[in-house]
């Protein structure tokens, strides 16, 4: 029987002593432990010790015992007199100095933290959700830290939203591997910049382009950082802010048209902005077209918006400038306020839009990663601690 117990507990260099048993809302044992040797290990420098300057009894967490959920293990801790270190609590291979808990308690949580909430995890291990949050931050930093960047050729970056009332943060992504290096508070060019200059000099060197929106903030920031480096406008972005110009359009021709063809604008949103054949119900196709076949404003920026989307097809760089200035000419042509600004805006910024042609990126990824940033968020229930947050992200596309 002791055999079986001891081969339950099984922790190095002590035997189960006596168990104490209560029964209660909650299980909990107690197993008294006892050391097999009197070998003695300085946590400073790692000296081994035949003898100790004084001791105390400790009590720690433990994983459960089957059906016994809290448990711990209660044993006397030493303190050993070390000529290089002073007096300084015993190292012991299966707890942390200065923790009420085992290693393998707290890496049975983080495992945990990887597919549940931490109000999940606590209360199935019955542990105080505080406790769950810092073993879990911990774990985290302790895999995610120093964070790696050897080999890094192509950056993408993109905004996410932290809180309500428009709280951002930047998300920087190895795009080849999909892997999150950092994400830095705001969206500013200094919150940018913190990136850089802890990713390093000789690591920016080494970037050969960086995929973005239009944003100015990520531009300056890499252009002073990595003025080797081209900046490449993603289609994803430029196709999303298309949007606003056919929700504009729409909103005016809405306002002119007669009380009769009004009800025919009345939800046509969705089915101006999604990719053509993707309808939600079996009639849009028929609505859609009904509306294009009465609005020719509406008709002309639609069309447009399906051209637009060939222009990243090409792969050659003067065919997909001919193929612009010839989409330019007839947004210019169309006499459309909000597209023509929109087209003045595209040939401001062409140079970063025909960057593609040579490196092949693109930040639409980033758009599945924002929707697994919310799930993290939401299962959360929103994150206090704001540094846990970043980790949790970092570590959901850590490879």
């Amino acid at each position: 029987m002791r055999y079986d117990i001891e081969k339950l507990v099984n922790i190095q260099g002590f035997i189960p002593n006596g168990i104490e048993f209560s029964e209660g809302e909650v299980k909990k044992v107690i197993v008294r432990l006892k050391r097999k040797d009197s070998k003695y290990v300085c946590s400073g420098c790692g000296r081994i010790f035949s003898s100790f300057y004084d001791s105390r009894m400790h009590l720690a967490r433990d994983l459960p015992y089957g059906v016994w959920i809290e448990s711990w293990v209660k044993f006397e801790r030493m303190r050993v007199e070390c000529p290089h270190c002073g007096v300084t609590v015993e190292k012991l291979d299966w707890i942390n100095t200065q923790r009420h808990y085992t290693k393998r308690l707290a890496e049975e949580t983080a495992r945990a933290c990887q597919l549940q909430s931490v109000q999940q995890v606590a209360k199935r291990l019955h542990l105080k959700w505080d406790m769950v949050k810092d073993i879990d931050k911990e774990s985290l930093n302790e895999k995610l830290n120093p964070p790696n960047f050897e080999g890094v050729e192509y950056l993408a970056m993109d905004e996410v939203a932290v809180k309500k009332r428009h709280r951002y943060a930047t998300v920087i992504v190895e795009p080849l591997r999909h892997r999150v290096l950092w994400v830095v508070k705001d969206r500013t060019r200094e919150a940018v910049s913190e990136f850089y200059r802890l990713f390093g000099k000789e690591n920016c060197k080494k970037i050969k382009a960086a995929a973005m929106d239009m944003w100015p903030a990520y531009e300056s920031a890499t252009r002073e950082y990595c003025p080797q480096a081209e900046i490449v406008y993603d289609q994803f972005h430029i196709v999303r802010d298309y949007g606003l110009v056919i929700s504009s359009v729409r909103s005016q021709e809405a306002q002119k048209s007669s009380k009769k063809k009004k009800s025919v604008f009345m939800g046509t949103k969705y089915l101006l902005l999604a990719n053509r054949g993707r309808y939600r119900k079996k009639n849009d196709r028929e609505r859609l077209q009904h509306l294009l076949d009465i609005n020719k404003r509406l008709s002309t920026v639609y069309i447009l918006k399906d051209e637009l989307k060939e222009l990243w097809r090409f792969t050659y760089e003067g065919a997909a400038k001919r193929w612009f200035d010839g989409w330019y000419r007839k947004a210019i042509y169309s006499k459309i306020v909000p597209l023509k600004a929109f087209a003045k805006s595209l040939k401001r910024h062409l140079s970063g839009i025909l960057a593609h042609c040579r490196h092949k990126l693109n930040t639409s990824f980033l758009e599945g990663m924002n929707n697994k940033i919310k799930v993290i968020k939401r299962v959360a229930y929103g994150f206090r601690d704001q540094d846990y947050f970043f980790l949790k992200i970092r570590g959901a596309f850590a490879k």
